[in-house]
């Protein structure tokens, strides 16, 4: 089944499953949005692309990551900026709820360099991660600064596309995908921790994204199932 008949079935069926403020969330978001549904091909990262409210690509040049919650003005970031944080290559699959996955090539930096930038040491715990199309999560510090966890600025060998997250994008290669947000704009340092847009309101997805033992369908390997114990798949 494709991903937008999933969406409508659920949605139509959701009365019996869905406590009645959360179909009503689900069903203003389905109409709000204009979701880019994916193909069943792999496009030629070895990724299908999905985006929530789809924009035009953000120009590079205006850009600015906001970073507040730090009990000071915001820090306003530039892609100049980030381009000069220590670069780190990273191997890692980023694994979808669609049972999918492929592995790509990421480059980019550590949450920690980019803390440096701000010169100040957050005392909060969880980060709200806005995007330029809307769309947002909340993310624990502890996993922002995990040693896999990569804010990309490219993806092999090629600055990241539009599609898949230019300027800034999270990989959380632990978490399925819609915890690695794209089109990222603005990191808010919170007091607590909340439900993401993906989760608020849509069956299947989790607060924490945890990748679950179960099946999965790697691109590399065609009309292959390969189990998984849950967690980063590093296996293959």
């Amino acid at each position: 089944m494709n991903r937008r008949a999933f969406i409508h079935s659920l949605v139509a069926t959701g009365a019996a499953a869905l406590p009645a403020g959360l179909l009503a969330q689900a069903q203003e978001e389905r109409r709000r949005t204009g979701w880019i549904i994916p193909t069943n091909k792999p496009d030629r990262f070895n990724l299908k692309v999905m985006a929530f409210n789809p924009i035009p690509a953000p120009d590079p040049k205006a850009w600015e990551l906001s970073i507040d919650g730090l009990g000071k003005q915001p820090s306003r970031l530039r892609f100049a900026d980030l381009d000069r944080l220590p670069r780190v290559a990273q191997s890692s699959r980023l694994k979808c709820v669609q049972c999918w996955s492929g592995r790509v090539n990421w480059e980019g930096f550590r949450c920690q360099d980019l803390l440096r930038l701000t010169d100040a040491k957050p005392d909060l715990e969880w980060v709200r991660v806005d995007c330029a199309d809307k769309y947002y999560d909340f993310v624990s510090l502890a996993d922002l600064l995990n040693p896999r966890t990569l804010f990309a600025l490219g993806m092999n060998g090629e600055a990241l596309s539009p599609e898949h997250g230019a300027p800034l994008r999270l990989v959380m290669p632990a978490k399925y995908g819609y915890k690695s947000s794209k089109l990222i704009t603005k990191l808010t340092f919170v007091d607590h921790g909340g439900i993401g847009l993906v989760a608020d309101g849509w069956p299947y997805y989790s607060a924490s994204g945890d990748i679950l033992p179960g099946v999965d369908h790697p691109f590399e390997f065609p009309d292959e199932a390969r189990k998984i114990a849950g967690g980063e798949i590093v296996d293959y």
